[in-house]
């Protein structure tokens, strides 16, 4: 029997009753396609004859915490920002095995659905790992990858999933912190939206670390993010790996900054025009 990845039938609802609120207030077209994993939900913005680019936001997220790219590069992109499944947005409430290839396909469906045979994928955190498997079953399919504070590619801060574990075991709400923050300033509603995902939502435990062979198979430009004081994944780690294994990969390293990276347009635009994206 599959089990929802939300706590509860009412937490479920607050958080997509909350996330509704928060889409009214932006312009992006709102749209479902399906696929044999269930309904994905996306968010689109740009001219159609733009060059594509896929968004993939992190675990206990979705595409709201994209908005400020998504206004940013739909000037000159078509942007697709998707709910990636058992995530706390509006797509299917399931979670794949992350042990199995089914994320992959699941979003080789997504392309295929939107009309995509080739795009730039770009990924954060959870969405990194899936932008990396993704890549490397179908590296034909992806322009350019680009890699923020991605999983994937070192293991979980052992410190971090202990700290968690205490917090759930002690009963009380998991909540973000400047920890994982770092030095960002979020506004007060996105800290309120990501604590309410956090109290009603059953994250992912642990995320797989790719094994080199997958690594090796990203012939696509690559550009990898991360914050130098990420709490959560070490960024040094991350960036040495990919770097050494995908050697053209470039790396930033970004002081003062955890693991929540905004407005990433300023990474993202010149990538992508540095490789003038084909599609």
């Amino acid at each position: 029997m599959k089990k929802s990845v939300y706590k509860t039938t009412e937490g479920r609802d607050k958080i997509r009753a909350y996330y509704g609120k928060v889409l009214s207030h932006f312009p992006f077209e709102q749209r479902y396609v399906e696929t044999s994993y269930g309904q994905t939900f996306l968010l689109t913005a740009g001219e159609e004859s733009n060059p594509p680019i896929v968004l993939l936001h992190g675990s206990c997220s979705n595409s709201a915490f994209w908005f400020p790219e998504l206004s940013a590069l739909s000037e000159n992109y078509r942007v697709f920002a998707v709910d990636i499944i058992g995530e706390a947005g509006n797509s299917e409430e399931y979670r794949p095995d992350l042990s199995t290839d089914d994320f992959s396909l699941w979003l080789k469906e997504v392309l295929e659905a939107i009309g995509l045979e080739k795009a730039a994928i770009a990924g954060n955190s959870l969405g990194g790992w899936l932008a990396i498997k993704f890549a490397a079953a179908f590296p034909e399919k992806v322009s350019q990858l680009i890699l923020i504070a991605s999983a994937g590619l070192s293991e979980i801060r052992s410190q971090f999933l202990q700290n968690t574990e205490q917090t759930r075991q002690s009963g009380d709400p998991i909540q973000m912190d400047t920890d994982v923050l770092g030095e960002q300033n979020i506004p007060k509603e996105a800290l309120d939206f990501l604590n309410l995902i956090l109290e009603n939502f059953e994250p992912i435990q642990e995320i797989p670390v790719h094994p080199d062979e997958v690594l090796h198979r990203l012939i696509m430009p690559v550009l990898y993010v991360g914050g130098e004081n990420d709490w959560i994944i070490d960024s040094q780690s991350s960036a040495k790996r990919l770097s050494r294994l995908v050697p053209s990969a470039e790396t930033l390293l970004l002081p003062n900054l955890g693991h929540m990276i905004t407005n990433n347009q300023q990474y993202i635009v010149p990538f992508l025009e540095k490789y003038k994206l084909k599609y």
